[in-house]
């Protein structure tokens, strides 16, 4: 199994036993009481996640204080005919799972002229 695939195994087996935490960044909270998103409804979009949905990551966290204990990835899933930018983390001795950040995605190379 390929590293995309176990991080994602972790994150849905961690969020379906314990929930996931929402980082209260304000970045997070906007983005999804623009769009009416509860967190039933974050759950259920990481829960569909697929390794396709990958385009960084999985890799040690880049805060050296938490880079032994938690790995990140980020995700570009589709919700609601908007592409999504997700930035996951897992912590796999608590089994815990952290949404770093939830807003739209924007192609970096799009931006770049």
């Amino acid at each position: 199994m390929d590293q995309k695939a176990l991080f994602l195994r972790q994150v849905k087996l961690f969020v379906e036993k314990h929930g996931f935490i929402l980082v209260p960044r304000k970045q997070n909270t906007l983005f999804m009481a623009e769009r009416g998103m509860t967190m039933d409804d974050l759950r259920r979009v990481i829960l569909s996640l697929e390794p396709k949905d990958v385009f960084d990551g999985p890799e040690p966290d880049r805060d050296p204080q938490r880079a032994e204990k938690w790995t990140v990835a980020e995700f570009s899933p589709e919700h609601e005919e908007e592409t999504l930018y997700l930035k996951l983390s897992v912590r796999t001795d608590v089994e815990r799972c952290k949404c770093l950040s939830v807003k739209l995605y924007v192609d970096r190379r799009e931006t770049r002229e």
